[in-house]
């Protein structure tokens, strides 16, 4: 067979310098002494609160850097908002292992650059770091308090915790239309935080702005259909008089699937997760040319192959993009008929697994993609005999949502 990982590999290392992609968006950063920017910053769709960011003065001019200890507040339009406050904040470490005794958090006054979750006559933020998120409101032009929630644990060692932050919201965010109910189903997290506040400033008869950074987390359905090209390596004993005997000229055959993707809502959505299960088949034939024992063996198999794995886009504009995926596959066999002088019987075949990695192209609803699939054995690993098959496959694929 073709080296296509060879192929591939060349690929991805010629074109990732080629398709990255640098989105730098207008956007306005004040520093220390009041002094307001506008200028264009690299939106890198933060999952933590970052410590840096890049910018420049034009679309095309020179990039800067600037650690955000210079800055009070960076803001790009429409998708984040940064602000640096004194505010009180409990460092302690959420990791299992480092949970303290102490059911109260122990808060101190730190000077933090926070994210504006949602702003409004009730304003919601957010610091995070790897070990945990805090939250923190502000009512009108009054003073930012923090939303109170602690992990601890007893002699028991079991996982505890003060969700004082429902209080919180009780009796300082009360509103007509909020009920307690509602208050007590209110986790702390972004998604359920926003909610309320949302929900209060309307009760209010206020506007809320939202900072997501359009983040969508997004299932995707696609259909797809292509070819495989397969071969594989033949070990039928280890017997010295029939050693083995290899198909080496290559076996093309139909696939179809559907393939179900989830777009993670961080890094401008460039990362994703995927199922896609389809149906493949090929046919394996080995001959003995020792005239003293002639033997011959005939497999035509089919399966459910079903690959798992991570994507990452590469955005080109709006409707297209690069993409590369990664993971593993697995063969759920459907067909096993064998035939010759040398017989295989159906038992020892298993489920046969192995990694997957390709690259595509994807134009609005349409895609094209490589997918390579390293040598798998389809036999058992306590028998004899061996068969690694390994495949390249060539699929167009339309997206149904």
């Amino acid at each position: 067979m073709i080296n296509y990982t060879r192929a591939l590999l060349i690929f991805l290392l010629t074109t990732t310098g080629i398709f990255a992609q640098i989105n730098f968006e207008k956007g306005y950063f004040i520093d220390q002494d009041d002094q307001k920017t506008e200028c264009y910053i690299k939106n890198e769709d933060w999952i933590y609160n970052p410590s840096r960011f890049e910018y420049r003065l034009t679309p095309n001019g020179k990039t800067q850097v600037l650690p955000v200890l210079n800055i009070k507040e960076l803001a790009i339009d429409n998708s984040y908002k940064y602000q640096k406050h004194i505010v009180e904040y409990n460092d302690a470490d959420f990791e299992i292992e480092n949970l303290l005794y102490e059911r109260t958090p122990d808060l101190s006054y730190t000077q933090l650059l926070l994210k504006v979750v949602v702003e409004g006559e009730a304003t919601l933020y957010s610091y995070r770091d790897k070990n945990k998120s805090t939250f923190f409101y502000k009512i009108g032009n009054g003073n930012i308090k923090t939303l109170i929630y602690n992990e601890y644990t007893n002699k028991s060692r079991e996982i505890l915790y003060n969700k004082r932050h429902q209080q919180q919201l009780v009796t300082e965010l009360e509103c007509v239309k909020v009920s307690e109910k509602k208050i007590l189903l209110t986790d702390y997290d972004e998604t359920d935080l926003s909610d309320f506040i949302k929900d209060y400033n309307e009760c209010k008869g206020a506007t809320s702005v939202e900072y997501n950074g359009n983040r969508k987390n997004k299932f995707h359905l696609k259909v797809f259909a292509g070819m495989y090209n397969s071969s594989s390596e033949t070990q039928l004993s280890r017997s010295p008089f029939f050693v083995r005997g290899s198909d080496e000229s290559a076996f093309w055959s139909p696939t179809a699937g559907l393939e179900l993707e989830y777009i993670f809502p961080f890094n401008r959505n460039k990362w994703s997760m995927f199922i896609a299960p389809n149906y493949t088949s090929y046919e394996v034939s080995s001959d003995d040319t020792n005239p003293a024992n002639q033997r011959t063996f005939l497999l035509e198999y089919s399966a459910i192959q079903v690959p798992v794995g991570f994507r990452y886009y590469m955005f080109l504009d709006d409707t297209s993009k690069l993409f590369f995926s990664g993971g593993a596959v697995f063969d759920i066999p459907l067909q096993r008929d064998i035939s010759g002088t040398v017989m295989i019987v159906n038992e020892i075949f298993e489920t046969a697994a192995s990694a997957t990695f390709g690259l595509g192209y994807s134009f609005d609803k349409y895609s094209i993609e490589a997918r390579y699939i390293l040598p798998r054995n389809l036999l058992g690993k306590l028998n004899v005999s061996t068969i690694d098959m390994q495949q390249f496959a060539i699929t167009l694929g339309y997206t149904i949502f």
